[in-house]
């Protein structure tokens, strides 16, 4: 990695998520990542960290050979078009998508309008990461295409590693993974959000409800990771004793639905980004 520089295109949260791991991992110094945006409004975040920001996207574009696309999905069209109109070729790079519903087949259209080909033989990458990357504690499902290499999967799994777990996914699964890990912290602040609210119908104090609910669920999920050997419905019943409290309030869980409320949702979710990626 010593002599590999990153470029961000697109200076904002997950940007700064994936960038603040990186340097925190040690992967790469202050020197090597840079960053861009249309407007100066995150320039303070990234250059009182040692990195280098600009307004400009071809300059940025040009210090790195990995290039991070971290813009929203509905502008990234509008980026490739600016960069061609300025006379950008931006051959032999790494692109590496963190945008959500862009497939691999759209993206290389678009950067091929900077490499100056048809793109099929850029090496271009689709990951989606969620947000508790900001934590380094985030899940990135990564599709590459055909025209990456061995050495690729390497450094991408490197820039991701320090935030986030990295698996590779077959690119048909990814709207399924934004619809669990992607959109799942939003259904698990539901959970938390609940099980406080819970705590305080029974009398306890808000501030204490909301800290140990989430520190239960932090904590149950780390031993499922732990684990391993054991299935989640084992380590369930194992907090449920025979006519005991907890298997009363599973009891109430399972007569409102909740498992099929969680599958109902992620459904909803991944039709979602299928309907998103057609437009």
């Amino acid at each position: 990695m010593a002599s590999v520089s990153v470029s961000f295109i697109g200076g904002g949260a997950m940007a700064q998520a994936i960038a603040g791991g990186i340097l925190e991992s040690k992967t790469l110094g202050s020197e090597s990542i840079h960053a861009s945006a249309t407007s100066n409004r995150f320039e303070s975040w990234w250059t009182s960290r040692g990195m280098s920001f600009t307004i400009d996207n071809a300059e940025c574009l040009n210090k790195s050979q990995v290039i991070v696309m971290a813009v929203k999905p509905h502008l990234y069209t509008e980026v490739f078009r600016r960069l061609a109109d300025q006379g950008v070729k931006a051959e032999n790079k790494l692109w590496v998508s963190i945008m959500a519903g862009v497939t691999l087949e759209d993206l290389q259209a678009a950067i091929s309008t900077v490499t100056g080909g048809s793109g099929i033989n850029d090496r271009v990458v689709r990951t989606i990461p969620n947000t508790p990357c900001k934590v380094g504690e985030g899940s990135v499902a990564v599709t590459y295409n055909m025209n990456c290499s061995q050495e690729d999967k390497v450094l991408v799994t490197k820039i991701f590693s320090g935030v986030a777990r990295v698996t590779e996914i077959p690119e048909r699964l990814q709207n399924a993974f934004a619809a669990m890990a992607g959109s799942g912290p939003a259904y698990i602040y539901q959970v938390i959000e609940g099980m406080a609210d819970g705590g305080v119908m029974m009398g306890l104090p808000r501030a204490l409800a909301v800290e140990h609910a989430a520190a239960t669920v932090r904590g149950a999920a780390t031993m499922v990771m732990q684990e391993k050997e054991k299935h989640s419905a084992q380590l369930k019943d194992e907090v449920c004793s025979p006519g005991g409290s907890t298997i009363r309030g599973v009891h109430k869980l399972e007569e409102g639905g909740v498992r099929v409320a969680f599958i109902n949702a992620i459904q909803a979710a991944c039709n979602r980004n299928e309907e998103l990626g057609k437009k």
